[in-house]
């Protein structure tokens, strides 16, 4: 069974729109989230419809985390505008309350069981959602997922793909569909194959105008959003 790897959407409909194509046309019926659906960018309502399409295992990343402590008044909501942009601002008035419980409860760690296979999905790392693991880290770090009894992991988190096998433990980072850190306009994913264990790496290309329109109208002083969007 194939299954379609996804992290870091961060509300960029016009990215996720190709990469769900691209999933159809494998005929891939079933995806993980691992984390930042939301953030950054404002078509947060297209992309939960988007993957309403397939089923979906969703997790929580950090930028639910801060919606939650948006909501929740926990944390200085102007220095989030100014750092993040206006996104998680717009996802509070156009998202109806059960949508949005629904994101900010999302589980961190979460593990999934499909072909007999348990798949522990994190966004850092599963003892951190935070943690940013890149090939190069220290080896300390990897070690951590030798405590773990599940033998795949999928996280997110550093907009980097990384496929990393520790010793029997495969740990798989797609990168990111909506704010991809290597080459602006190309959304990045993965499809994981359970009979093999092999991971296929993904870029889809898709057109930014209009996206970074939307930057402009909503943020027209973030340089982050429009930034990533131009390297």
């Amino acid at each position: 069974m194939k299954i379609g790897i996804l992290s870091d959407i961060h509300g960029n409909g016009f990215a996720l729109e190709v990469v769900c194509a691209e999933l159809k046309k494998l005929d891939i019926k079933t995806i993980i989230v691992a984390g930042d659906t939301v953030g950054y960018y404002y078509d947060i309502e297209k992309v939960l419809c988007l993957l309403s399409k397939f089923q979906t295992f969703m997790i929580k990343g950090n930028h639910e985390e801060m919606l939650k402590q948006i909501i929740n008044r926990e944390v200085d909501q102007s220095k989030i505008r100014d750092k993040y942009g206006s996104s998680l601002f717009k996802a509070i008035q156009v998202l109806n309350k059960t949508v949005i419980d629904d994101l900010i409860n999302l589980e961190h760690p979460k593990t999934i069981e499909i072909d007999s296979i348990k798949i522990l999905v994190s966004h850092g790392s599963p003892w951190d959602m935070n943690v940013y693991l890149y090939s190069n880290s220290d080896e300390s770090l990897w070690n951590k997922f030798l405590t773990y009894s599940e033998a795949i992991f999928i996280l997110g988190h550093t907009h980097h793909q990384i496929m990393k096998r520790h010793k029997d433990k495969i740990i798989i980072n797609p990168g990111s569909v909506g704010q991809n850190r290597n080459r602006a306009g190309y959304a990045d994913w993965a499809v994981f194959d359970t009979d093999s264990r092999s991971t296929t790496f993904h870029s889809t290309p898709y057109i930014l105008d209009e996206l970074i329109k939307q930057c402009l109208e909503h943020d027209p002083g973030s340089s982050i959003l429009t930034r990533m969007l131009q390297r």
